[in-house]
Order: C-alpha cells, then structure tokens, then sequence
C-alpha cells in the first residue's frame, strides 16, 4: 500500500464549511491518470488536484473533476496554492510562486492577510450566435443579458441579469442545461447580477460536468469579469470588487476580483479541514 499526503481545502471562506472544498493529493507524481480519475470519482467533489514536480514551476498542478482533466479551474487553484504553502512544498512564508497547469503557467500571490490571488489564464470569448429560447428554458427566465461563451479552460456562458432577485429566484432543468451544454461545447452557464453597493452576486451550474450548482467558482467569476469588460459594465464594479457566491446552497463564498491592465486575478481565503494522508 502506498500513503500519500492528502488535504481538504475549504476555499474562499476563512470558516469552515463556508466556501466550496477541493480535495487535494500532495506528492502523487507517481500516480497514473487512472489512478488519478478514480480517486477524483471516489471524492465525489466537484474537483480534485494532484500536486507532483515541475522543472517550468514551484509544482505542477493536475485538476480533475468527477468524469474529467480540466486545464484550469479556480477555486483548485486556490485551494492547493493554500496546500502547498501549508505542506511546505512552497516556503510557508513565499508571497509569490508559480503554479503549472494545463493552461499553462499561473502565477500566484499571498497578500499579509493571507489571501490567495491567482492571474487567471488569457480569456478567449467565443464569437458564436447564442439561441436564446433553449438558454432561457434550461435556465428558467427570460432575463438574460448578453450571454457570451468565455473560455478560460472550462469554458462559462456568462450572462447578465438584471436585478439580484432573479438570481435567486431561478428554475433550472437540469436535463435541458445539460443538453445545451453539450450541444454547445460548454462546462456549464455563471450568471451574475450587479448588487449595487455591495458587489456582484454569482451563480454557477455545471450538471453536464456532474455539478448541479457549483457553491463558490472561480473561473465562473473570472469569466464574470471578462463579461463585465466585454459588455462595458466594468465602470459599475469599479477596478475591484467582491463577488458573494453560495447563498442559494447554505455558504458564504467570497470571491476577490481585480482587472489589472489587460489581466484578471480571482482571489479568496482558504482554511484546511481534513489533513491526513490517502491509502491506495
């Protein structure tokens, strides 16, 4: 039997059991994708990461959902920056490193309060005509604003609605999301609403990737912010802001989101609840 270090990372919360968790393997290099698949079945969360070696980085990160490898997600992300650090992969006190992953290389950075800021990869917008009645259908409303497909890895339709209340208020079937989301070549749709004064409240649904809702999710915010430059709303949010994901599912997510020239950082705390080991 072999024993690897093994972590659960609540993620963009500082209490636990607030945020979206991440399982995360230390020091799994020898491990075959099988091996990886089938653990990342066994969690049963939405994703869970493998850290092995990198001679292009500080560790080199595979991120694997139930059914699959994605390139990029965010809240993983995240949640093994903090594991690293914690496991001193990285130096404990290190401000700055480098993560390596499908999408290539993703720099890191730890703020004095002990946030977590990862550069998202280069956004590809998807400049394909979006039919609106199968979309309004899946999704249960008809309020949707400018939805655009944003590739950031997985790949977010990211669409605008115009007031918080319907965000909470909406009737997904997930039958139809999944067939559009397979029909389009999506990972699911965020939709977001502008709470003015407080920030922006997210939603994520990913039911084709086995995710019904997805509680906090960083790469459906970076693709909320890409949406809000993409659609001229960025002067409403302002260089900075908070977004508040999880609500509808009993959290408390918060996200940090920052456009920096031409780049976008998601950022958010993360606390460790389960530290052991895994026996395979």
């Amino acid at each position: 039997m072999t024993n690897l270090p093994f972590k659960q990372v609540d993620v963009f919360t500082a209490r636990p059991f607030r945020g979206n968790p991440v399982a995360v393997v230390l020091n799994a290099d020898e491990l075959k994708d099988d091996e990886m698949q089938r653990i990342a079945n066994w969690t049963n969360l939405s994703e869970t990461t493998f850290v092995l070696s990198s001679s292009a980085a500080d560790y080199r990160l595979r991120i694997f959902t139930t059914q699959s490898e994605l390139p990029f997600a965010g809240h993983p992300t995240i949640g093994s920056a903090h594991a690293v650090r914690e496991a001193g992969i990285v130096d404990r006190e290190a401000k700055t490193f480098v993560q390596e992953c499908g999408a290539g290389l993703i720099a890191i950075q730890v703020d004095d309060s002990g946030m977590i800021s990862a550069r998202v990869p280069t956004p590809k917008i998807r400049r394909t005509a979006i039919a609106l009645d199968p979309l309004m259908a899946a999704m249960g409303t008809s309020s949707l604003l400018d939805p655009l497909a944003i590739d950031l890895g997985p790949v977010w339709l990211t669409a605008r609605l115009e007031e918080p209340e319907i965000l909470h208020s909406l009737m997904i079937n997930s039958d139809k999301l999944i067939a559009l989301s397979h029909q389009l070549g999506i990972t699911g749709v965020t939709v977001y609403a502008i709470d003015k004064g407080t920030g922006v409240r997210v939603r994520s649904f990913a039911p084709a990737q086995g995710v019904n809702e997805d509680p906090v999710c960083g790469s459906g915010n970076a693709c909320v912010a890409v949406h809000l430059k993409a659609t001229d709303q960025q002067h409403a949010v302002g260089e900075t802001y908070i977004a508040f994901q999880g609500e509808s599912l009993g959290r408390d997510g918060r996200v940090q989101v920052s456009f920096k020239d031409d780049d976008v950082l998601i950022g958010g705390m993360a606390v460790t609840v389960i530290d052991g080991n895994i026996t395979l």
